[in-house]
């Protein structure tokens, strides 16, 4: 009878753990933006401990006028530099297919574009087709938006009140593991944190040098593009390699003379951001070998999509971050406990 009750039991929590794995690989994309909201809640407090330290406010509070102070800062560089970027962006857009024409006759590729538009053409869709495409790339942009605004709030949500988050976690370990664990978590915070600021800040470095290295180059669109460097730094390796192509394809129409320099500032950016600048600022931080990086970023992007791309860094140096704390803890002597005296 009491192995019956055994078998019962270890069946009962087997298919629990299956209908949880279940349930989370349907809200995957729920959990990421959780993370996202996690990560936007330590960049606040990141940026909250020194204005607390100068303005001596609660540091729980100073998280409000920090938001207000990055989003409102945010809202208003759009607000002053949006027109001349929202033209330098059509502008690009408008360059791009000149510019690969010219790429073509360049390198001789004229037949490429003919066959690539013969095979569109006998594969064309449908009318019904065309419009459910673009209700699809309606609902897409409607999810990002959204995704986006959720992240934001959640993220303000997470740092307004941190402590109440940190005990919900440790609530589901048992009481004797909760010390360990919350040092495990304070470890981790703190990894994602420097990673954060690094990230930031060369994320700015690389789209200032772009700006300057295009600008006096004289690519078009200089603006336009160093933006888009800056932003796909996040993503490493495969941003950068992404980011250049356009503004190289732009350069080629100008002279290959234009290309050439244009590739250069791009390689110069990108060899003083990974050998000077990420060593400065990666000191404190997760080291990630670059293979490692790689993979990372291939496999999350085939596991989650776009999402999984744009996290597949930070959710690596989470991973990391949690055995290296792992490792640490378990390699401390435990203490021993003095033989009590007679």
């Amino acid at each position: 009878m009491a192995s019956d009750w055994l078998v019962a039991r270890r069946v009962a929590v087997a298919c629990i753990v299956l209908a949880l794995a279940y349930f989370s690989f349907k809200i995957v994309d729920v959990i990421l933006q959780v993370f996202a909201a996690m990560l936007v809640s330590l960049a606040l407090h990141a940026l909250a401990e020194p204005f607390a330290r100068l303005t001596r406010f609660p540091e729980r509070y100073a998280v409000f006028p920090v938001a207000l102070l990055v989003f409102g800062g945010i809202g208003l560089t759009l607000y002053l530099f949006g027109s001349t970027i929202q033209v330098q962006v059509a502008e690009l857009f408008n360059e791009l297919p000149a510019a690969w024409s010219a790429f073509e006759k360049r390198f001789h590729l004229e037949g490429m574009s003919d066959d690539l538009l013969r095979r569109a053409e006998a594969s064309a869709p449908s009318g019904e087709t065309v419009i459910s495409a673009v209700q699809g790339l309606t609902s897409n942009v409607f999810q990002v938006l959204l995704g986006s605004f959720l992240v934001i709030v959640g993220g303000i949500y997470f740092a307004a009140s941190p402590d109440l988050y940190r005990r919900m976690f440790l609530s589901l370990w048992a009481a004797p593991d909760r010390p360990a664990v919350a040092r495990r978590l304070a470890a981790v915070s703190e990894d994602l944190r420097h990673f954060l600021k690094a990230q930031l800040i060369a994320m700015v470095v690389v789209g200032v040098l772009t700006f300057i290295g295009l600008t006096i180059v004289g690519v078009p669109s200089a603006l336009a593009l160093a933006l888009f460097a800056g932003l796909a730094e996040f993503v490493p390796m495969i941003g950068p390699v992404v980011a250049a192509a356009p503004a190289v394809l732009i350069a080629l129409t100008l002279g290959v003379d234009t290309g050439l320099w244009t590739l250069l500032v791009f390689v110069i950016v990108q060899q003083s951001e990974s050998n000077v600048i990420t060593p400065l600022l990666q000191q404190r931080m997760v080291s990630l070998p670059p293979a490692v990086t790689l993979f990372a970023v291939v496999a999350f992007g085939n596991a989650f999509g776009a999402l999984g791309v744009v996290l597949a860094t930070p959710l690596t140096v989470l991973a990391f971050a949690a055995f290296k704390a792992h490792g640490e803890m378990e390699a401390k002597p435990k203490p021993v406990s003095e033989p009590s005296s007679a």
